[in-house]
């Protein structure tokens, strides 16, 4: 007997600064990782967690773990991404892979929003 793929899965495309992107979801027991490329490949790959709450806000750490490492706008995006998921009712730590040709902050927002808008958790 085959069984199903044992994660949860999601896929859909969206307008990114005016270029088609790519979106992917899976959410493991451990993690939920997200994918969105408008170049075909990984592009750079980061981890997010929550670390401590302190005055009732939550820390996260955030490291790259593939990829470019001097772009504080992709720091930036995994930190907030993880923050929103968090607010959304998601636990998990963050695998964000970005394969973007803007790293402008608008685009950077639409990623983040369209994984809120496709909730997988």
């Amino acid at each position: 007997m085959v069984q199903s793929f044992p994660v949860r899965t999601q896929q859909w495309e969206a307008d990114v600064g005016g270029t088609r992107t790519d979106f992917l979801s899976t959410l493991y027991t451990d993690r939920l990782m997200v994918v969105a490329t408008q170049l075909g490949a990984l592009g750079t790959i980061q981890s997010a967690k929550a670390e401590a709450v302190l005055e009732g806000q939550h820390t996260f750490a955030v490291d790259t773990l593939l990829g470019r490492r001097d772009d504080s706008a992709l720091t930036v995006c995994a930190r907030h991404m993880a923050e929103k998921l968090l607010d959304a009712g998601c636990t998990r730590p963050l695998l964000l892979s970005v394969g973007l040709r803007d790293h402008s902050l608008e685009a950077m927002r639409s990623i983040i929003g369209e994984v809120l808008d496709h909730p997988l958790w």
